[in-house]
């Protein structure tokens, strides 16, 4: 039997959001690489990256590292392959790439598994090229098609609960409602243009409206009355209300009350208060340009609909309004009468008093909390590449 290698090539180039995961544990549909492939293939993946903190990985993922050494038949997959649903995995001896040359799939062994984990060449493997492959690069690539790769992975479901009386559903397309879920009466289900997926554990609170496609991961609240538009993914152990619209939420993040967010990716640990509102057209219906780092450059979205990305622990007071292409870095706390900068840097403490960076003693302590919350310790490796990104804001 083959062995499954999940590979970070080291090229996704994803701002606050690759601060604290890899490529593969990136959502890109109900998934993340690494969810799919392993339920796709049912088998436990090891983990290689050709650059990162292959500890912090192991350490978020629990699976090990791949044995530099070891030459056994392997299935080898792209982090950042974004294409939802089933893999495809090719005969023995064979790799797949994308048109400009990233591999997303391959099956090796012998020497040509040793030299791809070595360099990431192929040997004599032979390339096929898949036209149809997409690999992602930048945040906004993970928006692009997302709705489309939801509907992919619901084709992957298990068997689902029936729908509860009291609860509204139509639409020709399938309802998946996992073990122990709670859809409350008054919820309406509208699947007329995609797929629903409500994962074991979540609650469905009374008068939300899901429309497909979207997905709604393990464990998590849609408060009432809520709103989730086409093409959302929420990750496990989320709390989300209000209005939300073709965005990804990486996982045990909350945004409990009522407001607008639309075209964006929120990591882990985000708190989104009250009223919050992002805007993710500009008034000029010009495309969307945004900058990943404070000292990088600006990069062309390709979008005209293009919200905001919050990374891992970023906290948003009530009230806060996002511009169109903002960035927030992680650990930032934005508590100011005025929208934040389009690029707010990691660990920024921005009231309307001068800005300042968050105290890493202060800071340590509220990671802990929080965490706490959902009975999860954080790990040595993730709170040192915690601790090492302070150091880098700080002395910026």
């Amino acid at each position: 039997m083959s062995r499954l290698i999940l590979f970070d090539d080291g090229r996704a180039e994803l701002g606050p959001l690759g601060d604290l995961r890899c490529s593969f544990e990136q959502r890109t549909g109900i998934f993340t690489g690494l969810g799919r492939a392993e339920r796709s293939l049912e088998l436990q993946a090891e983990l290689h990256l050709m650059d990162g903190d292959g500890a912090l990985a192991s350490e978020r993922t629990g699976r090990t590292l791949v044995d530099p050494t070891d030459s056994a038949d392997a299935i080898i997959v792209n982090g950042r392959l974004a294409d939802g649903g089933a893999l495809r995995v090719p005969d023995p001896g064979v790799v797949r790439t994308t048109a400009d040359g990233s591999i997303t799939i391959g099956r090796l062994a012998g020497d040509a598994l040793l030299a791809f984990l070595a360099d990431g060449s192929t040997g004599d493997a032979r390339v096929e090229v898949d036209d149809a492959a997409t690999c992602f690069t930048h945040p906004w690539d993970l928006l692009g098609a997302l709705g489309d790769r939801v509907a992919a992975d619901a084709a992957l479901s298990d068997d689902s609960l029936p729908v509860p009386d009291g609860v509204v559903r139509f639409g020709e397309h399938a309802v998946h409602i996992g073990a122990n879920a709670r859809v409350l009466p008054t919820v309406v289900l509208d699947a007329t243009d995609g797929p629903i997926w409500i994962d074991e554990g979540a609650e469905i609170r009374p008068g939300t409206v899901l429309c497909g496609p979207c997905a709604i991961g393990r464990e998590c609240v849609i408060t009432d009355r809520s709103l989730i538009k086409r093409g959302t993914s929420i990750g496990p152990g989320c709390k989300v209300g209000g209005e939300v619209k073709n965005t990804i939420f990486q996982g045990f993040s909350n945004k409990g009350h009522d407001g607008h967010l639309g075209d964006a990716l929120v990591g882990e640990w985000v708190n989104i208060g009250a009223g919050t509102d992002n805007s993710n057209l500009l008034n000029t219906y010009a495309e969307v340009l945004m900058r990943l780092e404070h000292d990088g450059s600006l990069h062309r979205t390709g979008l005209v609909f293009m919200g905001c990305v919050l990374g891992d622990h970023v906290k948003l007071a009530i009230g806060t309004r996002v511009m169109t292409g903002t960035t927030i870095g992680t650990g930032a706390m934005v508590a100011s009468s005025t929208p934040p900068p389009a690029f707010t840097r990691r660990f920024s403490w921005l009231t309307d008093a001068a800005p300042k960076t968050y105290q890493w003693r202060k800071f340590s302590s509220v990671v802990e909390t929080v965490m706490a919350r959902r009975e999860i310790t954080p790990g040595p490796a993730y709170l040192a590449r915690l601790a090492a990104l302070h150091v880098a804001a700080a002395g910026d």
